[in-house]
């Protein structure tokens, strides 16, 4: 009996995504690959305790999903497809996908997503530019200073940081939603240090002073940050005051700062930012992707649908993001323990909002913008497939669990 053998089905798959989200060389993707198609492909049943304390044999429940439970068999499922998408392998994903009830996918250009920097401005395959309408966000790259990213990572980078082990942060399964909010009246008045000035850099950039006429009516800032492995994605979502509960509302914008240094080949998958609103009746015909940057500034609409595509292959190192959500309207909400739109912590102050409030020992650079270039996003001419990849042209809607999103 071989090792994998050993396991149970759910064992085998639980294993195979340890081993994904933790992958630094092919070999793990390949025994994550084995591990899949073993589990889903088991003839073990479910094995059940019987229920009076004796000592009778264990009985069979139902089989019917390789001897996993519908929930771990779809989510197996999932798991296996997106791995074949990100290989090049989409086709032998579609009979696996219809079989749980998809009936589109994200395009391949999205989940096997291209390397930005070997993209060109004429990349997209409708090269009729002025037919084109302007993105709904924009790409700022060299805009922060070595100190403050410095900043920014004594403060996210580490799983074990304060802000982290504080707030009972996981990822999967994801731990609930938290954000801080401050007021620009709070800014301007009693200054808050190094965070102050980095959201006031950010409300004063040129770049998205011109791209977001809206930006000046802002009243309040949200902040939230997140830490994942390079394999671990963003569902799509439109962000909205206190996650939607009561009806959605938009900021003007939201804004990405990737926490890492080195070269630009860093962990974790692209951001991508659609042509999708609300209150619209199809699905996104256009999308932009981001990839994570040192120093970049990422910035979009916030009424667009938006989320984080998987890292494809294997990276080392983790994905850290600060995000800023500039709004004209904000309810701040007290309560006890992490939540959402909190109010940002003052007088006594724990570890990691100490850090972000205590000023930077250099002064405000005047030419802090010099540096600053705006870049070309990744374009993408479908977000949508079928799932034999063929450009998805349906007018109405799919059911949000049809559409496989691979995160």
């Amino acid at each position: 009996m071989t090792e994998v053998e050993e396991r149970t089905p759910l064992e085998a798959v639980q294993k195979a995504r340890e081993i994904w989200l933790n992958a630094i060389k092919q070999s793990d993707l390949d025994e994550v690959e084995r591990l899949y198609r073993w589990a889903l492909s088991s003839k073990k049943n479910i094995e059940t305790d019987g229920n009076d304390g004796s000592e009778r044999p264990k009985k069979k429940a139902k089989q019917g999903h390789c001897g996993l439970d519908r929930s771990d068999y779809i989510n197996a499922s999932e798991k296996f497809a997106l791995l074949l998408c990100q290989s090049g392998r989409c086709k032998k994903a579609k009979k696996g996908l219809a079989s749980i009830g998809f009936t589109c996918r994200l395009a391949k250009r999205v989940l096997d997503y291209p390397d930005e920097s070997k993209e060109s401005d004429d990349s997209s395959p409708n090269k009729d530019r002025k037919q084109q309408k302007a993105p709904p966000c924009t790409i700022v790259d060299n805009f922060l200073s070595q100190a403050e990213l410095e900043r920014l990572q004594s403060v996210f980078e580490s799983t074990t940081a304060n802000y982290w082990t504080s707030h009972d942060y996981a990822v999967e399964p994801p731990s609930p939603y938290f954000s801080y909010v401050l007021s620009l009246e709070q800014i301007e008045t009693n200054g808050f240090g190094f965070i102050g000035e980095l959201i006031q850099k950010v409300l004063n950039c040129p770049q998205l002073a011109e791209k977001f006429p809206k930006l000046p009516n802002t009243r309040y800032v949200e902040m939230w940050a997140h830490n994942r492995p390079h394999a671990s994605g963003h569902q799509l979502h439109f962000d909205s005051d206190d996650e939607g509960r009561g009806g959605v509302r938009n900021p003007i914008i939201s804004t990405i700062l990737y926490i890492a240094d080195g070269d630009d080949d860093i962990a974790g998958g692209p951001s991508m930012v659609t042509n999708q609103k609300l209150s619209d009746e199809k699905l996104a015909t256009k999308g932009w992707m981001s990839s994570p940057k040192p120093y970049r500034l990422v910035a979009f609409d916030g009424r667009y649908l938006h989320g984080v595509v998987p890292g494809k292959g294997t990276r080392e190192g983790r994905r850290v993001t600060l995000m800023f959500a500039f709004w004209d309207d904000i309810k701040i909400r007290r309560g006890l323990g992490p939540g959402s739109a909190r109010p940002f912590p003052k007088n006594i102050l724990p570890p990691w909002a100490s850090q972000l409030a205590k000023p930077m020992e250099t002064a405000e650079n005047e030419n802090q913008y010099d540096n600053c270039k705006t870049a070309e996003p990744i374009k993408l001419d479908r977000v949508y497939e079928t799932l034999d990849g063929k450009a998805w042209n349906k007018q109405e809607m799919p059911a949000y669990d049809e559409v496989f999103q691979g995160f």
